[in-house]
């Protein structure tokens, strides 16, 4: 049966991780042994490769369904969007309950301890340390969507009488607990550094269990801290399986501490810092997976080959595209894109498109009296924002692979009056085709790669004014077929500052002014401060009390943007269903873009120059009910626990 099973594991996915890092090569293994396949370090390292491959993340660069989550909530929209409410977007949203993997790899570790006795100490030392932060891994996984789970160390076989294999639920504390336990156990185990000094990404390091452990203790250590508010909204379960303490948030915010100190002490990981142009250099820190790049802590490969990448094909601006038109179907919103600091005044100031008071405009209207500024040229209306903007997203004025993208929403035609008048090209298959005008003022109606109103058929364009640059790839060709190598990073240097950041933050709110002799206040200035410093922004200042927990909630929405922390933070700080209520009125709960018109005036000043429109995200719920807001139900916190037949031992989560 375990032989099986194990040969199973095997064929079910054996993967190259890297072509550069080649460290698993593929072979038949139908015909051989489990003795023999743990035996070799071949044979351990296709097991394991068929484990990493099975780590759950929503948002991946592999299949289609995982990148569009990216678009669910207020950081990107696509030409599908419908995920608008608990009616969509409901209580099983990212439910998660593998124990079929968790089974694998406690399989797997008792394996090892069987079977792998010809290795040396130190290399059976690592595929141990190695599968045990795998589980970890998907411990982590489990807890962050279902709360307390069972924690089961070792392998369960079949009886006759399943209900007697029942387990009831683990308290959220304890799950949190056993991750950090198993993390601090084998650390030193995964310090393994090879010859040149080059430490892997894709696999487990020292330098990944503390990055595991950091987030792991910081979404503990907040939603300790945020106990009473949780009580207030129903989400603690008496038993704990929901949940945690308030006396507890100290000793996690002090372990996520403790994990930025040991990483620190490593003298190996930092903010990469390869580029001179700051906005090219944020981009570059996800995109280039060389050795040079120290911030990557642990990410997903791709070759390319083995493991396609097709992300970019999806992103990647229409006009770009070398298969069937098919990208731009990643649009970010304007409410992120005013998350951007003016970096003069150090505020997110939402971008100005009118003079006077800034309204919003419905697309079905062809004619507007509104006083709008008025742009030399396009990009001109994101000066002096925050570089990251830049590095993060495309918009109108932006190059990409050497080219201007082709944002253009319409003309905008200046009537005697002083009134405009919007036209558009009637449909995306004639774009190129349609001008206004004659000879010298002859212009291009609509730009290929959008804004442009959602008909039947015209699907990939940008709905918002912008598209995505971060993990898109810049290599020409690289979205033909997947063939992009950009990783899915996972962990990096940058996050465990602003866990840092937070975590000492709390505990100077919590009344813990020192950790380690150093004052937790200007800890988390120091912290957040070397985010801001390579992003070009000016520090916080301590005695202009400048930190503000909402400061912190800004810098983590604009600096991880697009990494799958949003959704997760708003819930951990037990905020989620205030931001996102539901109210059509409310700003927060309503997705916005920001479209772009060519002014066309001949003879007059303001020929040739911009200007903007803003608007709700429209078709974003269903034809006849524009702009749906973004609705997160209390039942949303914890996902929908599975209620097994026979097992009476287990509750269901808050609100289900």
């Amino acid at each position: 049966m375990k032989k099986n099973r194990i040969i199973s594991m095997l064929s079910a996915i054996l993967l190259v991780f890297s072509s550069c890092e080649g460290w698993l090569t593929q072979k038949d293994w139908n015909a051989i042994s489990t003795e023999d396949i743990y035996s070799s370090e071949q044979g351990i390292n296709s097991i394991v490769a068929n484990l990493y491959s099975r780590l759950r993340y929503e948002q991946d660069f592999q299949t289609d369904g995982e990148s569009y989550d990216m678009c669910r909530w207020d950081e990107a929209t696509n030409y599908s969007q419908y995920w608008s409410s608990a009616g969509n977007v409901n209580r099983d949203y990212r439910s998660y309950y593998d124990y079929t993997f968790i089974r694998e790899i406690n399989l797997h570790i008792e394996e090892l301890k069987k079977n792998a006795s010809n290795l040396s100490e130190d290399l059976f030392n690592y595929y141990l340390a190695e599968a045990r932060f795998i589980r970890a891994m998907a411990y982590f996984t489990l807890v962050s969507r279902m709360g307390g789970v069972p924690i089961i160390t070792e392998t369960m076989n079949y009886v006759d009488n399943p209900a007697s294999l029942a387990r009831k639920r683990d308290k959220e504390s304890d799950v949190y607990d056993f991750i950090i336990r198993e993390l601090d156990e084998i650390k030193n185990d995964l310090d393994v550094r090879p010859q040149g000094g080059t430490i892997t990404k894709s696999r487990a390091t020292k330098g990944s269990a503390l990055a595991l452990k950091s987030r792991a203790a910081l979404y503990a250590g907040s939603i300790a801290y945020n106990h009473d508010r949780s009580e207030t909204k129903g989400l603690n379960l008496p038993s704990g399986a929901t949940g945690i303490a308030a006396e507890m948030a100290e000793q996690y915010l002090q372990q996520c501490l403790d994990a930025m100190f040991e990483l620190d002490n490593m003298n190996y990981y930092s903010l990469y810092k390869g580029d001179a142009n700051l906005s090219d250099n944020y981009y570059k820190a996800f995109t280039n997976n060389t050795a040079d790049n120290k911030e990557i802590i642990f990410y997903k490969a791709y070759d390319g080959i083995n493991v396609l990448n097709r992300f970019t094909q999806r992103a990647l601006p229409r006009s770009m595209t070398s298969i069937d038109k098919s990208g731009a179907q990643i649009n970010p919103v304007l409410n992120l894109v005013n998350a951007y600091e003016l970096t003069e005044t150090h505020e997110a100031k939402p971008l100005e498109a009118y003079n006077g008071q800034q309204t919003v405009e419905t697309i079905d209207e062809t004619t507007s009296t509104l006083d709008y500024k008025i742009f030399d040229k396009p990009e001109d209306i994101f000066a002096g924002r925050d570089p990251r903007l830049a590095g993060t997203i495309l918009y109108p004025g932006s190059t990409f692979r050497g080219n201007e993208l082709d944002l253009q929403a319409g003309l905008a035609i200046l009537e005697t009056d002083g009134s405009y008048t919007f036209k558009v090209a009637s449909s995306i298959a004639n774009i190129a085709t349609t001008f206004h005008g004659e000879g010298e003022e002859k212009m291009k109606v609509t730009g290929e790669d959008g804004p442009f109103r959602v008909l039947e058929g015209n699907w990939y364009i940008s709905h918002t004014g912008f598209l995505l640059r971060k993990f898109v790839d810049s290599t020409n060709g690289s979205e033909t077929q997947g063939e992009s190598t950009v990783p899915y990073v996972v962990f990096r240097y940058g996050e465990m500052l602003l866990n840092a950041a937070e975590a000492a933050f709390l505990l100077n709110q919590n009344g813990i002014t020192t950790y380690e002799g150093q004052n937790t206040k200007t800890l988390a200035l120091d912290y957040i401060n070397k985010i801001r410093e390579r992003a070009g922004g000016e520090n916080f200042k301590l005695a202009d009390n400048e930190l503000t927990f909402d400061r912190i909630i800004n810098e983590r929405r604009v600096e991880l943007a697009f990494e799958d922390h949003r959704y997760n933070d708003l819930k951990r700080w037990r905020t989620a269903d205030e931001i996102w209520n539901g109210d059509r009125e409310d700003a927060n709960a309503i997705l916005f873009g920001l479209w772009p018109y060519k002014i066309y005036a001949p003879g007059n000043e303001i020929h040739g120059k911009w200007l903007y429109r803003i608007v709700k995200i429209e078709n974003r719920g269903s034809n006849t009910d524009k702009g749906t807001p973004i609705k997160f139900d209390l039942g949303m916190y914890y996902a929908t626990y599975p209620i097994n037949e026979g097992n009476t031992l287990v509750e269901p989560n808050p609100h289900h």
